[in-house]
């Protein structure tokens, strides 16, 4: 839970008081490589701060099970939920995966409720956060409109060097609108 701490210190002003109160909510979860988290459908009713691991967020399609479609991954020291179904109450569009072991520190919405009325800074850990999530996924809209698959793949590795090697090719594939083959290819292309 410390790494929830130090991530919360780090970026936004939070008082011992208030830390107290978010960390006396927080459950550690453990999963496994290949766990579902979410499934496409459920109602997320937890917010989560991802300390140890990877996760992908993903479409399934209608037509292949099996080629589902990988829209973000999200690495360590980041909260993270499926957020439409986390702040509309409704099910969720996509589901989450583990893409390695992970460790979470977790609380429920009624949670989180709970800690907006009794801090005096998790309103704004909250609004800071959700801006900053909406500037990422805005740059990602954008290096869909302005970026080659190629310099998307670049980007994605000067980002995340290490992490994105243990990745499977077809997620990252899937990531980046393009077939595992054509990502065959950037890859021979580059290295």
């Amino acid at each position: 839970m410390e790494e929830a701490y130090e991530y919360l210190k780090a970026n936004f002003e939070i008082t011992e008081a208030d830390w107290d109160i978010i960390a006396s909510k927080m459950v550690e979860k453990r999963f496994k490589k290949k766990d579902i988290l979410l499934e496409p459908g459920e109602q997320e009713n937890m917010l989560s701060f991802l300390s140890k691991g990877m996760l992908r967020f993903f479409i399934p399609t209608e037509e292949d099970k099996d080629n589902d479609i990988t829209y973000d991954f999200m690495f360590e020291k980041k909260f993270f939920s499926a957020d439409e179904s986390f702040l509309t109450r409704t099910p969720s569009l996509y589901g989450i995966e583990a893409l390695s072991d992970i460790v979470l520190y977790r609380f429920t919405y009624d949670d989180l409720q709970d800690i907006y009325k009794k801090t005096g800074s998790a309103d704004r850990i909250g609004r800071i956060a959700h801006e900053k999530l909406f500037l990422e996924r805005s740059q990602r809209l954008y290096s869909f409109l302005k970026f080659s698959a190629t310099e998307r793949y670049q980007n994605l590795f000067k980002e995340n060097p290490l992490l994105i090697q243990e990745i499977p090719q077809k997620y990252i594939a899937s990531y980046l609108g393009i077939t595992p083959q054509a990502l065959s290819r950037i890859r021979r292309q580059i290295y």
